[in-house]
């Protein structure tokens, strides 16, 4: 109940408080469309007289009143208009602090393009000036603007940047503002541990900052302490001095009675009486005064208690916020580490795992032994943007022909591997079928190209949907014919280069990828091509470029890209590819690759290096049958076993595997464990029911004592773990086939 008359009086004032706000607000947007009526009448006046420098302050000044009624359609005319008439001056300054504005404004309306080249052209003012400061918010300005669009790398370019200058400059709010645009940055990136580095430099700022506010609130209630105890020593002496005057003034009163005494003596009783009363009345008025006197120093006693006890309140208040956000963000760096181990775990599981991947994207596409059994003067520049790549290069040599691409798969990292496995299988595939069904020399670019599309769409059950993915490739490929100096090219929007005589030739590709797509049924065109001695031969992916670097920031491109081969086309090739790689790291700087890149140089006319001896396996009368219901496994371990010439087949779950041996030999089971309808172990133990005789060797993703008890104890021969090792693999296979 105490309380009651204090939280009324906080209330009141409250109430009085906003209706003074809304007086002041109202009053402030009259006389700021005042203003603007003033500069109109101005500016008309400037451009009547033609004075240029008038008139730009005018629309400077309109432009920054339009902006504070939220007005920004007004405000961007005004402002474009003092833009042109501050060029026509120079005033750099007035320019300057224009595009700063307009940045802003375009920032509000969400227009982050327009807002950065805004404040582009401030930064580019402030710099020439050497305005530290100013340039230092305008790189801010700029990483937010990129932050919000969603370029985070370029926004931490330009946030590192500010936070360089904002150091130099000790301007810890800014230096605060830079570290949260970093850590937001990081995060959205996918860096975590950067993140969690700048989220710490930011909560120290924050802190350091709170607590200079928290003293600068300390050394002002003090100052106000300090003078609260002046104005009551003050007021203290002031009682003191009026006493001393009632008490003078009393004495002089006396003093006069005494001095007319006698006359008093000589008055008639009635006159004693009056003067009796009179010297009452003085008494009482004494008397009145001081306790007039003491009531208002109480009363400023009472105000200043009042005072220090809402300041100590107020100061109470802020420690116990201060204390409970101390708290909050403690809190929150708990979660966020917590929840940054359980992503760290994660991510070592999703890394082992495309690890795998990449192991069997490596084994699927075909060795360099293929090529140098007809070329020694070759290059392959294949960087991945992640550990799995989305483009992929492919060949095949058919006696004297060779075919060669050059591809490049929807997207990059998993989704993208998984494409370029697919089209590695399709070409294999299409160029064998040619090759036995026909003749090697019935193989041309365009039909296989054609062939490959019509596949990409079945398997991939392509209607044209317009909700689908567009999934697909685009590819150079060229077939090399050795003994008649000939070359069939194709492409799917990735073009062919040629050097000869120091000219580049370019034969470009159909527009249109190898998936559905509007033009599928027109055919893709062959371009058919007389080779001569000493002609170089390029095949790419767009990964190049399309890299972003140089010193603003853009795009390698065609042109830059044909230059820098024509200049190394001379070299070696194994040279011409650490240049390229310089080219591409000289231009990308500190930037992040965008794609994978992949680049292929051949020379044609140079004498083949002496073919290595083919390998000593053939199994070419032997049947593996192969149990896994895995695609990408499959596909690794018929790359492995290609060179055997082993007779290769696949079932995908135990009950198909007993089943195709109970009508059929068998040489040897590769078993997985982990199957549908019946898994590995029951497989191999009714199998060894039927057929004893056929070796079983299981295999499965992960080594457990007891897995490999049970596979033993179900009657398997052998065991194996995944990702295969090579030499270990191929030495448990010959120990039953050799």
């Amino acid at each position: 109940m105490k309380e009651y008359p204090v939280k009324w009086s906080q209330f009141i004032c409250t109430v009085i408080i906003l209706l003074l706000f809304q007086i002041i607000y109202a009053s402030d947007s009259n006389d700021i469309k005042s203003q603007i009526e003033q500069y109109k009448t101005l500016f008309k006046k400037y451009e009547l007289e033609g004075n240029t420098t008038e008139l730009a302050k005018s629309a400077s000044k309109l432009g920054y009143l339009y902006w504070q009624i939220d007005a920004k359609k007004e405000a961007i005319d005004y402002f474009d208009q003092a833009i042109q008439l501050n060029l026509q001056t120079g005033n750099k300054n007035a320019l300057r602090v224009i595009y700063s504005n307009l940045g802003l404004i375009y920032s509000e309306q969400g227009n982050y393009q327009q807002a950065i080249e805004s404040f582009k052209k401030s930064l580019e003012i402030n710099l020439a000036k050497g305005n530290k400061n100013d340039a230092a918010s305008d790189y801010l300005n700029i990483a937010l603007s990129f932050q919000a669009l969603g370029y985070y790398a370029e926004s931490n370019s330009r946030a590192k940047q500010a936070l360089e200058k904002a150091l130099e400059l000790d301007n810890l709010t800014l230096a605060k503002s830079c570290y949260g645009a970093l850590a937001e940055n990081e995060e959205k990136l996918g860096n975590n541990k950067a993140a969690s580095g700048y989220y710490e430099k930011y909560t120290t700022l924050s802190k350091h900052l709170q607590k200079q506010e928290m003293e600068a609130m300390a050394s002002k209630t003090k100052e106000i302490e300090r003078q609260v105890q002046t104005k009551e020593k003050q007021l203290r002496s002031t009682l003191d001095t009026l006493g001393e005057v009632l008490e003078l003034n009393r004495e002089m009163q006396l003093e006069n009675a005494l001095l007319n005494k006698e006359n008093q003596l000589k008055e008639a009783q009635k006159a004693r009486l009056e003067a009796q009363q009179d010297k009452l009345k003085a008494k009482e008025k004494t008397r009145r005064t001081q306790l007039i006197a003491m009531g208002v120093v109480a009363l400023l006693i009472f105000c200043i208690a009042v005072l220090i006890f809402w300041q100590f309140s107020q100061k109470k208040k802020a420690n116990n916020l201060l204390k409970d956000q101390n708290a909050e963000i403690e809190r929150q760096k708990t979660e966020i580490e917590k929840q940054r181990d359980l992503a760290n775990i994660q991510k070592k599981k999703i890394t082992d795992s495309i690890q795998y991947a990449r192991r069997i994207q490596t084994a699927v596409i075909p060795p360099v032994s293929v090529i140098e059994q007809k070329l020694s003067d070759y290059f392959v520049l294949y960087k991945p943007k992640d550990i799995v790549s989305g483009d992929f290069y492919w060949w095949n040599l058919k006696d004297d022909v060779l075919i060669i691409a050059a591809a490049d798969c929807t997207g990059h990292g998993v989704p993208g591997a998984f494409m370029s496995m697919l089209g590695v299988a399709f070409l294999n595939e299409i160029v064998n079928k040619i090759v036995v069904n026909k003749h090697i020399s019935a193989l041309n670019a365009d039909e296989i190209l054609n062939q490959l599309r019509e596949m990409v769409i079945t398997s991939l059950h392509q209607t044209g949907d317009t909700n689908e993915n567009k999934d697909g490739m685009d590819i150079s490929l060229c077939i090399i014919d050795f003994e008649h100096k000939k070359l069939q090219y194709a492409g799917a929007n990735n073009p062919l280069y040629i050097i000869r005589d120091s000219e580049i030739i370019q034969y470009s590709p159909d527009k249109m990828p190898v998936s559905f797509h509007q033009n599928r049924n027109k055919p893709f065109r062959k371009h058919e091509v007389i080779l001569k001695h000493d002609d170089r031969i390029y095949l790419f992916s767009d990964g190049f470029v399309d890299q972003f670097g140089g010193d603003k920031g853009l795009k390698f491109l065609s042109k830059r890209f044909k230059e820098v081969l024509v200049n190394i086309h001379k070299q070696p090739m194994e040279e011409q590819k650490k240049l390229l790689e310089k080219s591409l790291t000289d231009w990308m700087g500190d930037r992040p690759q965008l794609d994978d890149i992949l680049v292929i140089g051949l020379r044609f006319g140079i004498q083949k290096i002496e073919e290595k001896p083919v390998s000593k396996i053939n199994w070419q009368s032997k049947t593996i049958l192969i149990a896994e219901d895995t695609d990408v496994n499959y596909f690794l371990l018929t790359a492995v076993l290609k060179q055997t010439n082993a007779n290769l087949v696949r079932v995908k779950d135990g009950q198909e595997a007993i089943d195709f041996i109970k009508n059929n030999e068998v040489d040897l089971i590769l078993m997985d464990i982990n199957m549908p309808r019946m898994n590995g172990y029951d497989a191999t133990r009714t199998i060894k029911q039927i057929r004893k005789d056929i070796p079983i060797i299981v295999q499965t993703a992960m080594h457990f004592e007891e897995e490999s008890e049970e596979a033993f104890n179900a009657g398997a021969d052998e065991y194996i773990t995944k990702p295969i090792d090579l030499k270990t693999f191929m030495s448990k296979m010959e120990r039953f086939l050799s």
